[in-house]
């Protein structure tokens, strides 16, 4: 501890170590020892000082004291003071300042002194305490010096440390310029890479727009679009390409458009075809039937279903399943024939429906490609039953007239002669006038009946041709039942006459022999009890006139309604059977119909249509 003794009182130095310190020039100075001086007239102070300071450290150590100066403020006067051998002259100036510093901030002060020889004094001043927070006594000041050559090669490090500052201080400044300068260039490279990029695209994408569109306008239909070439590389030779190709495509659609117009043509001209042969088809009383190679059927018209009895649409359906029905086999034989046969000609069938026998002809055709591939099978029928029943009617009016030409030839000997056995035998015995009385009357009235019967004949086979008037058919009907009024107590006759008959063109006598042959017929079938319904009724779509005997009676079997209108046939226990006969052909030479069916809810039906 260093106690400063002043001229009224000692300074101590309240530390047991006091150490200086020169940053950045090495300066440190430890003093030990506790001194009490007042004055450092014996050299002391400046021994101890000169013991703790080393020489390679502190060049110059020097104390002041605190002590009061002009006008009451502190001043600084050196105490003691101890120098380096070699140290320049002047080393000691600025030292008070230094220290006055120190003792006025009560810190710690540090200063630079140049010398005359070139070289620089460091020097550090450090305030001294009497406790460690007593009031400043004094300041002690150490020095380091620095030779002129370590000055000129501090002051050029800290040239180069100022110069390093400085830049340090524009490294912000210079890395943003940098940073500036770099981002520009790259944003110009961006700029331009993008520039060029959007160029290259621009080049590559165009054309293929270009082309979609034009792909586009081809799509819609405007196959006069062409795509303008800008280039002549490969999308230039695309383009071109693509030209050709819409000029090959326009002439395509023209052509086609030609096709589909004489497509259309022939459409129509083969639509048309097709609905006329439909419409003959269907119209045709023919029957036609038209089976393909897998047996299917595929033409069915109208009139087949009429004569075979089948009302349901059977196209698409097999052929062996249809014709394998009971009563229509004959014809599914045909159509297995006519598959394999070549040639076929026209062929008689029978077939039964619904009780009913149908006489057909029929005509098998095969169908056959060009190479001579069977497609399938045509039959072909027709219903032949009246022309056959004609020609049985002719036959039996044949037969009715040879038939009357030789009964009627003897018969009138016949009569002669009993006539005179008769007139001879008048004188003779009653036994014997009575035998041949009996005998001649007996032959005379068989005569008789077979004359009857001679002269049906005659009128079937040769009967007068019908004189057509215009005609009320109610007056004729109720003229021709009138006959039976008071005749037939058990049967009543029921009147049901159509409104707004028209007249009709008839021989009135013989349609009345109709009637009452009709009417004759429906009193034997009921027995003579029951009621008979004669009803007309105009058909305007038809342009016809229909008369209905309907009776109550058993009604007649459906296997024997065709063979009622055939000569000599008859359900009755008597009659020659020619009344049916005769009435149908009537009502055919008048240009009519007659058919039978059952009357609901039980007996028989008549019905004749008439032209009107």
């Amino acid at each position: 501890m260093v106690e400063l003794v002043g001229d009224d009182m000692p300074f101590l130095v309240d530390s047991t170590t006091m150490e200086l310190s020169a940053h950045g020039a090495g300066i440190h100075l430890q003093i030990h020892p506790v001194i009490r001086v007042r004055r450092d007239s014996n050299g002391e102070l400046t021994a101890v000082l000169a013991a703790d300071a080393p020489a390679d450290h502190v060049e110059l150590v020097e104390v002041f004291a605190v002590s009061e100066g002009a006008a009451g403020q502190p001043a600084v006067r050196p105490v003691a003071r101890v120098q380096a051998e070699g140290l320049a002259a002047g080393a000691d100036a600025g030292s008070a300042a230094l220290a006055e510093r120190a003792v006025a901030s009560g810190a710690e002060a540090r200063a630079v002194d140049r010398l005359a020889g070139g070289g620089e004094l460091i020097r550090s001043a450090t305030p001294i305490r009497a406790s460690s927070q007593g009031a400043v006594r004094g300041a002690v000041i150490a020095s380091h010096y620095l030779p002129p050559e370590f000055v000129a090669r501090a002051r050029g490090m800290t040239s180069a440390f100022e110069s390093y500052q400085q830049l340090r201080v524009l490294k912000g400044p210079v890395t943003g310029v940098y940073v500036s300068f770099f981002l520009m260039l790259t944003l110009m490279i961006l700029v331009g890479a993008t520039w060029m990029g959007l160029y290259m695209a621009k080049r590559i994408t165009r054309p293929v727009q270009l082309l979609a569109t034009a792909a586009h306008e081809i799509g819609a239909g405007r196959f006069d679009y062409r795509v303008e070439v800008q280039s002549h590389d490969e999308f230039g030779s695309l383009a071109e390409a693509f030209n050709v190709m819409a000029g090959e495509l326009a002439t395509s659609r023209q052509r086609l458009e030609r096709s589909a117009v004489e497509l259309e043509r022939k459409h129509q001209d083969v639509e048309g075809r097709r609905r006329y042969v439909e419409t003959v088809l269907e119209r045709i009383a023919t029957g036609v039937v038209s089976v393909d190679a897998a047996g299917r059927i595929r033409t069915w018209n109208s009139a087949a279903r009429r004569l075979l009895g089948i009302d349901s649409d059977v196209s698409g359906q097999h052929a062996a399943d249809v014709f394998g029905a009971p009563g229509l086999s004959p014809l599914g034989t045909l159509l297995d024939d006519g598959t394999t046969a070549r040639h076929t000609r026209p062929q008689d069938v029978s077939i039964t429906r619904d009780g009913r026998e149908l006489h057909l002809t029929v005509v098998t055709s095969p169908l056959r490609r060009e190479d001579g591939t069977p497609e399938g099978v045509v039959l072909v029928f027709d219903d032949v039953s009246p022309l056959i029943r004609a020609q049985k009617v002719a036959a039996w009016r044949e037969v009715a007239r040879r038939l009357a030409h030789e009964i009627k030839n003897p018969l009138t000997p016949i009569q002669l002669s009993a006539e005179r056995l008769r007139r001879h035998f008048g004188q003779a015995p009653a036994p014997a006038k009575a035998l041949v009385e009996e005998c001649a009357s007996t032959i005379i009235g068989e005569v008789e009946s077979l004359k009857g019967l001679v002269d049906e004949f005659s009128q079937f086979a040769r009967m007068p041709a019908p004189r057509a008037v215009p005609t009320d058919l109610h007056a004729l009907l109720d003229s021709a039942l009138a006959l039976y009024d008071g005749l037939l107590p058990g049967v009543t006759l029921a009147r049901r006459y159509g409104p707004d008959l028209p007249r009709v063109s008839v021989d009135a006598e013989q349609m009345r022999r109709v009637v009452l042959n009709l009417v004759d017929n429906a009193v034997e079938a009921m027995s003579r009890s029951g009621t008979i319904a004669i009803s007309t009724e105009h058909d305007k779509v038809n342009n016809l006139v229909r008369i209905v005997v309907a009776d109550d009676g058993p009604g007649i079997p459906p296997a024997e309604r065709d063979k009622l209108f055939l000569p000599y046939y008859s359900t009755k226990q008597r009659g020659s059977g020619l009344g049916l006969a005769i009435v149908r052909r009537i009502v055919a030479e008048h240009g009519g119909a007659i058919d039978v069916a059952d009357n609901v809810p039980r007996g028989t039906r008549f019905v004749i249509e008439l032209p009107c």
